[in-house]
């Protein structure tokens, strides 16, 4: 499970292995042993010393973020798993054939993932909106057919083929969002998507669930997996910016967020009209406490779905540490690397 703590006066506290979360005169009392992290997103929340070692004891990461952007810290054990032997091979990839075939792989994982996404929404309406279902079935060939173009990309430097990728992957987002944008309600005015500063109802739940839930899980993957998160491939360098998380977060976005946060729409588990905050609480929030309730244990619920990939069964965030795991041993030469995808 996770502690998320989010409004001013939160004290987080510990009693020898369980943390104590108080606030207002209650208490309640969580077993470490419960937790997978803990996630802050308010600058009113108070720890006690002993609580974050309770959390690095027990290699629960701890998230600072906000409402508005990326998270800006994370704590986690001194310790790192993984040889150097894996960091010094990542750095050389950049500059061979590996850096560009991983690059390769992330575009052609996440193409495929929202292909097969949309098939699926496909499916399911074949009986209820025959017409909306042949439009997504269409979305989804016509994104299989950008992927292919991606199969067939030659390079051995990743610095000469970036932009050609990511203008193929800019084509595949275009036919994927316009497809999304249809089996929305029409109240949630979902115009297309939005990164940065995103107000509206839509792009607003998929930066939380990108920012707040599948970032910090790949983030602590990376970790686990011995690898520098800021030297990706796909991603462009930057200062501050993880680019490899970003990178392996590619072909998880649509099975983890996408997928779970259209369902609880269209399920109407998530009302539009309860969405966003009646009035400000707090600089850059706009999701209302009930709507980010219900995020979290649909993005939870998620990741603990077990599914079949690889030739094995286990909770897709048994899979994000696997994909991490795996460009580890592939930047070492020792295997493949095949993308995460679902089947449809």
């Amino acid at each position: 499970m996770r502690i998320f703590l989010d409004d001013f006066g939160i004290f987080l506290g510990r009693k020898r292995n369980r943390f104590i979360v108080k606030k207002e005169g209650e208490a309640k009392e969580i077993v470490a042993d419960d937790v997978d992290s803990i996630i802050c997103c308010s600058s009113g929340v108070a720890f006690s010393a002993s609580a974050l070692n309770l959390a690095v004891q027990n290699n629960i990461q701890v998230v600072f973020a906000r409402y508005n952007g990326w998270p800006y810290a994370v704590l986690m054990p001194a310790s790192m798993t993984g040889s150097v032997r894996a960091r010094r091979e990542q750095f050389i990839a950049y500059n061979d054939e590996r850096g560009f075939i991983l690059a390769k792989k992330f575009v052609s994982g996440k193409l495929t993932n929202q292909a097969n996404l949309l098939k699926l929404m496909a499916k399911n309406r074949r009986q209820t909106d025959p017409a909306l279902s042949e439009k997504l079935y269409e979305a989804g060939k016509a994104i299989d057919q950008i992927n292919s173009k991606v199969e067939k990309e030659q390079g051995l430097r990743i610095d000469d083929k970036r932009q050609d990728l990511m203008n193929l992957e800019a084509e595949g987002a275009r036919f994927y969002w316009e497809a999304i944008r249809q089996v929305l309600p029409t109240e949630l005015e979902f115009t297309g998507r939005e990164t940065r500063g995103a107000r509206d109802p839509f792009n607003a739940m998929l930066n939380f669930g990108y920012q707040t839930i599948l970032f910090p899980e790949v983030w602590k993957a990376v970790s686990y997996a011995g690898l520098d998160f800021y030297a990706g491939y796909l991603h462009a360098d930057r200062p501050g910016k993880p680019s490899l998380v970003l990178d392996l977060m590619e072909e998880f976005r649509q099975q983890v967020v996408d997928r779970a946060l259209t369902s609880l729409i269209t399920k109407n588990v998530i009302k539009p009209d309860e969405i966003i905050v009646a009035e400000a609480v707090e600089e850059g929030r706009v999701l209302s406490r009930e709507a980010i309730k219900t995020l979290l244990e649909g993005f939870q619920e998620r990741l603990d779905t077990e599914v079949m990939f690889d030739g094995q069964r286990g909770s897709i965030k048994g899979f994000i540490h696997h994909q991490a795991r795996r460009v580890t041993r592939f930047l070492l030469r020792e295997t493949d690397y095949v993308p995460f995808a679902l089947g449809w």
